[in-house]
């Protein structure tokens, strides 16, 4: 053989054996550890931004002592945004590019809102600690020299003004309206125009009183259209897209690894047929395509077989990652987003067939006492009590959630009229009293039941928030009158387009 086809020979050997190269790099080229990290990445970043919206509630209610739960996530997702943000070479296009800069300036608007939220709910919360004990210690002056300088007229008066100014106060922090709000700032100039008959001292509190009953009046409305803003963001929509766009990415390539397999396997019999061929020139180079040909297969074999492995965990750990976003960890009851997910749907059915849904919310009396007395460990025995006892006297379509502590919401759908959610509720009560120990301990407690319902498409307009306020309501009214009973909101409806069923506090 001339030198000039030995040069040949050898080219297309090595263009042969380049071609083969290439298609099983390609075959290969799938980072699955790579793929399982940023679709893990992002389950924990929309998680930690659902306890994020949780814990901004729990601000707003107060359950939250400070503000640490609303910062504390905020380097761990920032993190969780910068690895996901690296990994979007993976993907294919500029949608995903595009909709993760959309989730940046989501959450950077999120976190300037929270910002806000903090500063404004601070405020808030510090008029609302300061009014009812320095108007119980206006009204105890009264009684003494300062109310004996001054007319009795003007003493009764003051007092009346002061008595009217901390009940409508309490009513508009629960539910702000601006009815309400022009009778405050008429109650608080009528308080002030009566300072004129005592001492400075007295004056300068009736002035205090006045600037945090304003400062009530501003934050309450600006701290509600803020998490209204906030409950808007788009920050899990913008994740939804970001975990489609690289599972289709990821699909692609798959596909493509796919095809090229395919490729591999065609050229490989090619290669075969020739080597069968050139077996009497070339038996030293079949011997080794047969080695690498049979290496590769092995690879597969093996790369298949770690496909289906990462795929079993990358699906246990989504369903695992989902569980905790939609369920309470202690009891297993569903959360507050969810339960609010299902009130929606329950009152869109409502609308629907014309029927009426129930909502009825439970603070536990006797709670704090049991972690007091026994710890923490006896009151989470007595959390999942409750969650199995009430739970197990539920029918299957009803709903039971924990929003958090000692707080329960029971959803029910199709209810015929008040006696009808009365009795459940009188039934969950029991249940609660029935509980007398836990962990071995003696425990003695019980409940403050509010019962909230709406009918048919008002039922739906008002949304559920609304009712859920109105539950939240009539359990603070059982609460203040006496707790250990049930109290019926005045806004519910029971089937009555034009009328209010009376809110009784009913005692078992």
């Amino acid at each position: 053989m001339s030198p000039r086809r030995r040069i040949a020979v050898a080219a297309v050997l090595v263009l042969l054996m380049v071609l083969l190269g290439v298609l099983a790099n390609r075959t290969q080229a799938v980072d699955i550890e790579a793929q399982n990290s940023v679709m893990v990445d992002l389950r924990e970043l929309e998680k930690l931004d659902a306890e994020w919206n949780v814990n901004i509630l729990r601000s707003h209610i107060g359950l939250n002592a400070d503000y640490d739960p609303l910062s504390a996530p905020l380097p761990r997702m920032h993190r969780l945004r910068e690895r996901v943000g690296a990994a979007l070479g993976m993907t294919r296009g500029p949608q995903a590019r595009e909709a993760y800069r959309a989730l940046v300036r989501a959450m950077q608007e999120k976190e300037d809102l929270v910002e806000q939220f903090k500063s404004q709910n601070a405020i808030l919360r510090n008029s609302l600690i300061y009014l009812p004990p320095a108007i119980t210690d206006l009204k105890t002056e009264l009684t003494g020299i300062e109310g004996a300088l001054a007319p009795s007229r003007t003493v009764l008066a003051l007092d009346a003004s002061l008595n009217a100014l901390l009940s409508d106060l309490l009513r508009y922090n629960l539910a702000p309206d601006p009815d309400l709000a022009a009778q405050i700032a008429r109650t608080i100039a009528t308080v002030q125009s009566q300072r004129t008959w005592f001492s400075p001292s007295v004056r300068d509190t009736i002035d205090a009183l006045a600037a945090h009953a304003h400062a009530i009046l501003r934050f309450r409305k600006l701290e509600n259209e803020l998490e209204a803003r906030i409950a808007a963001s788009p920050t899990t929509a913008n994740m939804e897209l970001l975990v489609t766009l690289f599972d289709q990415s990821f699909d692609q390539v798959q596909i493509e690894r796919q095809r090229f397999r395919g490729y591999l396997f065609a050229y490989s019999g090619l290669l075969l047929v020739l080597l069968v061929y050139a077996a009497w020139r070339l038996r030293r180079s079949y011997r080794i395509i047969g080695r690498v040909n049979r290496e590769l297969k092995a690879s597969n074999e093996t790369l298949e077989r770690r496909v289906a492995e990462r795929t079993a965990e990358l699906e246990a750990q989504a369903g695992q990652l989902e569980q905790l976003a939609r369920h309470d960890s202690l009891t297993g009851l569903i959360n507050y987003g969810q339960l609010t997910r299902q009130l929606e749907h329950a009152l869109v059915r409502a609308a629907r067939r014309g029927s009426t849904v129930a909502v009825m919310f439970i603070d536990l009396d006797g709670f704090k006492a049991v972690n007091d007395t026994w710890g923490h460990a006896t009151g989470d025995v007595v959390l999942k009590e409750v969650a199995r006892r009430v739970k197990a006297m539920l029918r299957k379509e009803d709903a039971l959630a924990r929003l958090g502590g000692d707080e329960f919401v029971i959803l029910l759908e199709d209810v015929s009229d008040c006696d009808g959610a009365n009795r459940v509720a009188g039934l969950a009560l029991e249940q609660i009293r029935a509980i007398t120990e836990a962990d071995g301990q003696p425990v003695a407690i019980s409940a403050s039941i509010g019962i909230a319902s709406a009918h048919g498409k008002e039922g739906a307009a008002r949304g559920a928030p609304a009712v859920l306020a109105d539950a939240d309501q009539a359990m603070y009214a059982a609460k203040e009158a006496g707790k250990n009973r049930i109290c019926l909101s005045g806004n519910a409806r029971w089937g009555m387009p034009h009328a209010r069923v009376a809110a009784p506090n009913h005692q078992e």
